[in-house]
């Protein structure tokens, strides 16, 4: 089984600029409201908790949290490898994301902790995000 690093080449870039950042300090960039303290991600211009337009941007959000909801995707537009996971994360910072969960084939469920990775798509410098589960991630680490 391969272990995913989180060291990055220095030549990685994401695949969207402003969703995370690379490097020692890899993490998904939200946006926080100074109002309501309401968290966002992606990162927006207002919060959508208060309607106030004082918010912080480029916000790092936090890199582990639990499975909310998933699903099973069996039909992918071509060139996407199907069977995949996509869920809904709750972070421990309270904002929620969808994102590709990556199990190894192992069954996931509602509420099993989950930690973030950033992966090169191919052979290519372009970076994604996915989150893995921590058992699997251990598991891993400790292969």
């Amino acid at each position: 089984m391969t272990s995913h690093s989180t060291n990055y080449s220095a030549g990685g870039r994401p695949f969207r600029d402003g969703l995370f950042t690379l490097g020692e300090s890899a993490a998904l960039l939200g946006s926080e409201c100074r109002s309501c303290g309401a968290r966002q991600f992606p990162a927006r211009d207002f919060c959508p908790s208060c309607n106030g337009d004082d918010v912080e941007t480029d916000v790092a959000l936090a890199r582990s949290g639990s499975v909310y909801s998933f699903t099973v995707v069996h039909q992918a537009p071509p060139g996407r490898q199907t069977p995949y996971t996509l869920a809904y994360v709750d972070l421990e910072d309270g904002v929620r994301v969808m994102a590709q969960i990556d199990s190894g084939g192992r069954p996931i469920e509602v509420g099993d902790p989950v930690a973030l990775e950033f992966r090169p798509h191919g052979d290519s410098d372009v970076y994604g995000y996915v989150f893995v589960p921590e058992i699997r991630r251990n598991k891993e680490a400790a292969e």
